[in-house]
C-alpha cells in the first residue's frame, strides 16, 4: 500500500512539474490508471488529409511555376523593347548631328541584329529629308523600330528638328 501511494505522489509530482506532457511517466505506474497517458485518437494524419495536402501543395507549386515562367517571358519582351527604344534614340541623335551640319539627312531604313533578334530602324521626316527647309522652320521626325519575336512588335519615337 505504501508503494502505491508513493507511485501516485511521483505521478502527481511529475504532472505538477510539467514533465507528464513531455511523455514521461512515473516508474511502475499502471497503464490503466488515470495517471497514464490518455490517447485521444488524433495523433497522425488520415489518408484523406495527406491526399488533400499533396493536392493543395501541387496546385500552389504549379501556380508559382506559371507565375515565374510568365515573368521570364515578360522580361525578355521588355529587354527587346528597351533595345528597340535605344536604337530609335540613337537614330534620332544621328539625325540631329546630321541636321546641325546642314548635310543631306540619311533617312534610309537600316537593320541591326542584337542577341539574335533583327531590328528594322525606319526614320520618316515631314517635310522629307531631301526637301528644302526654310530657316526657322522645323521637321517632324518619327523613327519606327520593328522586330519579330513572338509576333510583330514596334517602338516609335517622335521629335522635332529645327532647320
Amino acid at each position: 500500500m505504501a508503494s502505491m501511494s508513493r507511485g501516485r505522489r511521483v505521478g502527481t509530482f511529475l504532472r505538477s512539474a510539467g514533465l507528464r506532457s513531455a511523455g514521461l511517466r512515473s516508474a511502475g505506474a499502471n497503464p490503466q490508471s488515470p495517471d497514464a497517458d490518455e490517447r485521444t485518437g488524433e495523433e497522425g494524419f488520415t489518408l484523406a488529409e495527406v491526399i488533400v495536402s499533396i493536392a493543395l501543395f501541387t496546385v500552389i507549386s504549379f501556380s508559382v511555376m506559371f507565375a515565374l515562367v510568365t515573368l521570364v517571358k515578360f522580361t525578355g519582351v521588355t529587354q527587346n523593347r528597351v533595345a528597340a527604344a535605344n536604337l530609335a534614340r540613337q537614330e534620332i541623335e544621328k539625325l540631329r548631328g546630321q541636321n546641325s551640319t546642314l548635310s543631306q539627312l540619311d533617312v534610309s531604313a537600316s537593320t541591326v541584329s542584337l542577341k539574335g533578334i533583327t531590328y528594322t530602324v525606319t526614320p520618316v521626316m515631314t517635310p522629307a529629308a531631301n526637301a528644302t527647309c526654310a530657316a526657322g522652320a522645323f521637321r517632324n521626325v518619327t523613327v519606327n523600330v520593328t522586330w519579330n519575336n513572338s509576333g510583330s512588335r514596334s517602338v516609335r519615337y517622335d521629335t522635332v528638328l529645327s532647320c
